[in-house]
Parts: structure tokens; C-alpha cells; sequence
């Protein structure tokens, strides 16, 4: 068997061109050789024992090199053990596109061309968006069985397909095809990055075999990207994985980890890449790392509602930045002719609590009433433009506490409320509070348990609480259902009332859950009335006072049930949900005796 620089350069004529020892060293990566002369003394020991001839390969180095043709590949496509982070996005990663070639398919294909046939995918996540590779692509689907498991567990699943096989991401992106026809020994891709903070480093001997695989590393070489097993290495990790997959602890490791905890008896080495060379990303942020990517995935239609909506052409949208991901949504800025946007996409678990339609109208009598003067465009499909605001203020410690900023709101919120009120055809838009916290529990009780059992008394008292409330006769406008703090704009110059996601046609004392009823407020607290004097151009009377106290515990009950649903399909709602079970319960204790004095009991 030729020995593994032999084997480099045997690879580089693989093409049949013939190549000097200078184009040898520069098609080849540069760690493998020190330099031309040693690729020059190569070539000479390789005609000496009859592989090259007149600088082409001899049939004895096609049938030496046979024993190192890679059989197959499996990229793995299953969406892993986060689902969280990928409930935002409208497809799998892997069928992310650039250049209208999507990332999976390009790997299918790159693989191809260096004469990879036999492919397998395995799928989980949103798997029935990546039926189509079978009949396009003729690749084989297997099913990863469990979410909750790492990437160790699709590959336990497809572990009869291990061999001479790469393993590949879905969600890698190579410049230039990483793939060829034959592969020397194990290896795993690699890429130095200065912050490795969140990526699995290796540590490696000076042949460059790993010893270790760890995270938290300060920078280092970093699991990037593809990786080669042999069968040798296949035979010996299939065992390890047969016999320790039952240890539910190992299911959640990456494969690499899994390798990492054998490394004494699983030879892999490292290959390093230039980062321009291979690109990963397991966050949306991390999409603007490859050129045209973003826009073109994200949605078909956003690139055409920009133009459309701006009246721009493509290249006319620049400067993409992608902001942290909020609780629903994916939002990103852009520039168009100077002037920067915010495009909000909307998330796939917002369907179940959010109606489009009410969004639209409410967020167009917004944009009248000038409570949002932000607006650009919206559509029934949650797409929407807005101006984007510089220099926006931080508010935290002041929402609240600032009674002359809640007045302001107040009276933002009047404006809104009188352009909804008496609205023509309002039944398609109206929106019961308790109704829809009941659709949340209900949902959530799927995973958790009976929910209403477990609140049976809280429950108890919200119902006989919106009875109390509904009997004072309220006229019912159009509400936004969702004021709080991340959802006001203060500028030195604006104030804007964004979001308007959550709204319906419903009791306008539900829009004051977090404009009245802040944790720095006692219930009775002198600033409530100043804030609803605001809001009534007058002082409030004691039954307007109630009432609006009793609906923000109704508000702060139905974000319990949306704290409880986002649990419960796997999504963090952090502190929330103790922060509304405390304010709901705190706000119904205060009215209930005083509605009680007043309308007597009822059942």
C-alpha cells in the first residue's frame, strides 16, 4: 500500500491532467506537503514503483488506490436535539437556498461529481420537505425516530450503512467540492476560528490524529463540516455504539463526542479548511455569513414584497442584518435607498394564537390613529415592513415607573381604540379573552396533564371575574391585547405602539394588563388613575377603575395559558408565566370582593 503523501499526490491526478510539482502543491492543501520539491521527490518514487508514467497514473495506481474508494455518503438532516431554535424558520436548514440551489442538494450533488452514488439522508424535522430528494436525487430516506436525540442517534439509526462513507451536514455550505472518489484514512474536517466559544474543539497529536474532543474553548480547531470514516473505524464504532446506545445519557452527543469518548481505539485525524472554504450555521444570524443566502430562504416572496412594497429593484436592498430571534418571530433590517427597514417574518408557532387577518386591520388603524407610525406593510401571511426606528430609547426602569410615559401610551392607546370603535363587520374580528385562553390550555394539557385541574380555582375565579366585569356594559373597539414593553418605541422624538399581533375585537380594558398593572404598582396604587385620566380625558369613575383593573387580570391570565403552550411544544417562555400567575392572581383578588359588593354574587 503507498503510503499517505503518495497518496495525495496520486489523488491531484486523479483529473488525468498532467501536472508539475508546483500545481500539485497549490491544488492540494498546503499542510501536506512542505513544499514543491517534496511533491517533485513524490512523483519520483511514484514512477520508480510504475504508478505514474510520463505524468499520468498507470492502471497498477488505479487498482493500488481501489481499497480507498469512499462507497457512500449520509448527510445527516434530522434537525437534532434543538428544535427550539428551529421552530422559527419556514423550512428545514438544509433546504436553505443560494444561487436556487438549495444546501442539501448542492452537497447531493457535489457528491456526485466525485462519483458518490449510494447517498443517504437522514430526516426528522419537517421531514416530508425532503421526500422529493428520493425521486430527484434517487437518495435513500431513513427516518431518525426520536427529536430529543443528538445526531449520535441518526447515525446509530443508519449505522448499516457505515463503511468507507462520508458523513456530512445538511446545513454545510462548501465554496469548492471537498468530495473525491478516495479517501486514505478517517478524518474530520476542521476550521481555526478565534471564538470557540460555542463549538466543539479538537485536540490533536502532531500527526494530526484527535485525541479530544471538548467545547468552551477560548479559539481553537474547530468541528467543522464534513467528515470521512474508513471500515475499519466503521466496524469498531458501529460496536460502541451497539453496545452503549441503551445509556440514555449518550443520546445526547454529538457523534463527534461520541468518537471523543473512544478515541484510544477510533483513529481520526484532522483536516484543516480555510473558513472562506466552509461554511456552517446552526443559528439564522449565521446565514449572513454566506453571500445571497439570507433573503432568498427565508421566504420565496420576500425579496418581491421589498421590491413590490419600495418600489426598488433587488439590488437596491442592502446591508441584511439579522437581529436576535423574539418568542414568535425572525426579524431582519435592510437598507433601501438609504433608508433602513425591519422585515418581520413571521415564526411557524405563531399560527395557533395569532390571527393574521386581525393583525392587519388593527395594525392599519394603527397606523390612522398614528398610535404606529412605523408602518409600511403587512400582509393576511404575516409579513411585514416597517420603518425601523435609530436610536431607540431603553426604557427598562422607566416603563412604569415614568407616569408621564404611561400617560402618553394611555392616550396612544384612546386614539387607537376610537378609530376601532363601531367598526363595520367587527363579529370577524372579535375576540374573547377567556375563550382563547381555554383554546391554550386545552392545547397544553396535551403534553402537560389536565391544566384546568391544576388551575381548577384559579380558573373558577377568571370566569365569574369576566362575568363581574362583562356587566358593566363596556363598549367593545378593536385592541392590540399585547402592550408591554418590548412593544413601545420611545425616541427623543416618537412614541410608537408596535406588534399588534395578538388583536381582536374585544373589551378595551384588556389592553391595560401591562400598562396598569406593573409589578411596581400596588393594586391601588394613585398612579393607575392617573395613567386611565389619561386615557378618559377626565378622571376615571370607581366602575371604570375596576373594570379596568378586572380585565388586566384577565390579560395576565391568558398569557399564563400562552407561558403554558410555549412549554409545552418545547419553547422557553422563561420567567414569564410566574410573572402573570402572580399579576393575574394579585389583580382578581382586589376586584372580586368589590364587583361581589356591587352586583351581589352570581354562579
Amino acid at each position: 500500500m503507498i503510503a499517505y503523501k503518495e497518496f495525495e499526490v496520486v489523488k491531484a491526478l486523479l483529473g488525468g491532467e498532467v501536472l508539475t510539482p508546483q500545481e500539485i502543491y497549490d491544488r492540494t492543501r498546503h499542510y501536506v506537503f512542505k513544499n514543491a520539491d517534496e511533491v517533485a521527490g513524490l512523483l519520483a518514487s511514484l514512477e520508480a514503483k510504475g504508478y505514474v508514467q510520463d505524468g499520468l497514473l498507470t492502471p497498477l495506481a488505479h487498482k493500488e488506490i481501489e481499497p480507498c474508494r469512499v462507497n457512500n455518503a449520509i448527510i445527516l438532516a434530522a434537525g437534532g436535539e434543538d428544535i427550539t431554535a428551529k421552530s422559527v424558520y419556514s423550512m428545514p436548514k438544509g433546504l436553505f437556498m443560494k444561487n436556487g440551489e438549495t444546501l442539501i442538494e448542492r452537497q447531493i450533488r457535489q457528491l456526485r461529481e466525485a462519483g458518490i452514488e449510494d447517498i443517504t439522508v437522514v430526516i426528522a424535522y419537517k421531514q416530508e420537505l425532503y421526500f422529493f430528494l428520493q425521486d430527484k436525487w434517487g437518495v435513500n430516506l431513513e427516518i431518525n425516530p426520536n427529536l430529543k436525540n443528538n445526531n449520535i442517534y441518526s447515525l446509530y439509526t443508519v449505522r448499516q450503512y457505515l463503511g468507507s462513507t462520508y458523513i456530512c451536514n445538511c446545513d454545510n455550505y462548501f465554496e469548492k467540492n471537498p468530495f473525491s472518489s478516495y479517501e486514505y484514512n478517517s478524518f474530520h474536517a476542521t476550521v481555526f476560528k478565534e471564538d470557540a466559544h460555542n463549538e466543539l474543539v479538537v485536540r490533536k497529536n502532531e500527526s494530526g490524529r484527535i485525541l479530544e474532543v471538548f467545547s468552551n474553548a477560548e479559539s481553537g480547531e474547530c468541528i467543522y463540516g464534513h467528515a470521512y470514516v474508513d471500515p475499519a473505524f466503521s466496524a469498531r464504532f458501529v460496536r460502541f455504539m451497539e453496545s452503549e446506545m441503551d445509556d440514555f445519557r449518550l443520546t445526547k452527543l454529538f457523534w463527534e463526542e461520541f468518537v471523543s469518548l473512544h478515541a484510544d481505539d477510533l483513529d481520526m485525524y484532522t483536516r484543516e479548511y480555510s473558513p472562506e472554504v466552509v461554511f456552517e450555521f446552526d443559528e439564522i444570524q449565521q446565514i449572513q455569513n454566506i453571500e445571497g443566502l439570507f433573503l432568498g430562504n427565508v421566504s420565496g416572496r420576500i425579496n418581491g414584497i421589498i421590491c413590490k412594497v419600495l418600489e426598488c429593484a433587488e439590488d437596491e436592498i442592502s446591508d441584511i442584518n439579522v437581529l436576535e430571534k423574539g418568542l414568535s418571530n425572525i426579524l431582519f433590517t435592510f437598507v433601501v435607498r438609504g433608508e433602513r427597514y425591519i422585515f418581520r417574518y413571521p415564526g411557524d408557532s405563531t399560527a395557533f394564537f395569532i390571527y393574521r387577518k386581525n393583525e392587519c386591520v388593527a395594525q392599519r388603524l394603527g397606523a390612522v390613529s398614528h398610535a404606529d407610525d412605523t408602518y409600511v406593510y403587512i400582509d393576511e401571511d404575516g409579513n411585514k415592513i416597517s420603518k425601523f426606528r435609530e436610536n431607540v430609547k431603553d426604557i427598562h426602569g422607566v416603563y412604569y415607573e415614568d407616569v408621564e410615559l404611561m400617560k402618553a401610551i394611555a392616550r396612544k392607546i384612546r386614539a387607537f381604540h376610537d378609530a376601532g370603535r363601531g367598526m363595520e363587520g367587527w363579529e370577524e374580528y372579535d375576540y374573547d379573552p377567556i375563550y382563547q385562553t381555554e383554546r391554550l390550555f386545552k392545547e397544553a394539557s396535551k403534553m402537560k396533564g389536565d391544566l384546568f385541574k391544576v388551575f381548577e380555582k384559579e380558573w373558577a375565579m377568571m370566569r365569574r371575574l369576566q362575568r363581574y366585569a362583562d356587566m358593566d356594559g363596556v363598549e367593545h373597539t378593536m385592541c392590540h391585547n399585547d402592550i408591554n414593553i418590548d412593544n413601545v418605541l420611545l425616541t427623543d422624538d416618537t412614541l410608537d405602539i408596535i406588534d399588534w399581533e395578538f388583536a381582536g375585537y374585544n373589551d378595551p380594558g384588556y389592553d391595560f394588563g401591562r400598562v396598569i398593572a406593573g409589578l411596581e404598582y400596588d393594586v391601588d396604587e394613585p398612579k393607575i388613575l392617573d395613567i386611565l385620566e389619561a386615557y378618559f380625558g377626565r378622571p376615571a369613575t370607581e366602575t371604570e377603575h375596576l373594570h379596568w383593573m378586572a380585565y388586566s387580570a384577565i390579560h395576565n391570565w391568558y398569557y399564563v395559558g400562552w407561558a403554558l403552550y410555549k412549554e409545552s411544544i418545547g419553547e422557553s417562555s422563561r420567567d414569564w408565566m410566574l410573572f402573570f400567575f402572580k399579576q393575574s392572581k394579585k389583580l382578581a383578588e382586589w376586584c372580586m370582593p368589590r364587583y361581589q359588593a356591587k352586583y351581589g354574587e352570581i354562579d
